[in-house]
């Protein structure tokens, strides 16, 4: 898990001032957009990798990254999970993810999971696991590929907006609809946030975990 001014590993949702962040194995450039937009805001986050190369970067960048397997409950809890507000999940792994959902979701009920999903069959799984929200992770990367070969078509900037626009706000439609018939919260399904049942923590009596903060995984 990552968490501070520049995630190592991990997504992120900012909803009510989430107080735990867990990130593990995420792409660069997402880690580094989530820990700027936590930053900017002053919201404290701590992250979690299990590629020691990331872990060496962030640490000499002055980060709280640590080497650990986001899915271990222990790990978890050396972390400080249980004062945790929210944790994004956004391994490469679908198995991975799906393992660090379930776990947070099992020992950890009380922190709400947002993640990245690689497809529907896989969204569902990890909706089945807990997740709190399911977000497809090749709508937008997708949208910026066809505004690019748009662009290169010599389409009109305004046009090329109007479109990208037009058809994400039809899949979000689209992904809507599919979750409310499914029960679920597949594509975007904030509804739940607030609805994730709560239960008692496990016992945070350990000397070595994180102060409050985000949960990165």
């Amino acid at each position: 898990m990552a968490l501070t001014p520049w995630l190592a590993a991990g997504g992120q949702l900012l909803a009510s001032r989430f107080e735990l962040h867990d990130v593990r194995s995420l792409l660069p450039v997402e880690s580094e957009i989530i820990a700027q937009l936590l930053s900017e805001q002053l919201i404290p986050f701590v992250a979690l990798d299990v590629r020691s190369d990331r872990v060496t970067v962030g640490r000499s960048l002055d980060l709280p990254v640590y080497f650990g397997d986001a899915g271990s409950r222990e790990v978890l809890h050396k972390v400080g999970a249980e004062r945790a507000s929210a944790a994004a999940v956004t391994l490469d792994s679908p198995g991975a993810n799906y393992r660090t959902v379930w776990a947070l979701s099992k020992h950890f009920p009380n922190v709400k999971t947002f993640v990245r999903a690689h497809d529907v069959d896989h969204g569902l799984n990890l909706e089945k696991a807990g997740a709190t929200a399911v977000v497809p992770e090749t709508l937008e990367p997708s949208l910026q590929l066809a505004a690019a070969v748009l662009a290169q078509a010599k389409l009109p900037t305004s046009e090329i907006a109007a479109t990208i626009n037009e058809f994400r706000s039809r899949h979000l439609s689209e992904l809507t609809e599919l979750s409310e018939s499914n029960g679920n919260s597949f594509g975007y399904g904030y509804n739940r946030i607030t609805s994730k049942p709560k239960s008692q923590s496990p016992d945070s009596s350990d000397d070595t975990q994180v102060s409050e903060g985000k949960l990165a995984t």
